[in-house]
């Protein structure tokens, strides 16, 4: 049987730099949920890029998040 894949939601994930905690780096993040399905790479990266600038700490990481359904045909 083939497995069918099905995304049921996607988000975008900005971890930013908390400053270092003895020796290791410290991260906080800010999750955007909602995204379009079909967004691009580029043009989440993009819009990840615009809105670290609007906060206090520095961006480390931009991540996508998707949730996806498996299912047998």
């Amino acid at each position: 049987m083939a497995i069918v894949t099905k995304k049921e939601k996607m988000a975008l994930k900005l971890e930013l730099d908390a400053g270092i905690v003895d020796g290791k780096q410290k991260t906080a993040s800010k999750s955007f949920n909602n995204v379009k399905l079909d967004a691009l790479d580029d043009n989440l990266h993009q819009t990840a890029t615009k809105l670290a600038g609007l906060q206090n700490k520095s961006l480390l990481n931009v991540k996508r998040v998707e949730e996806t359904t498996l299912t047998e045909e």
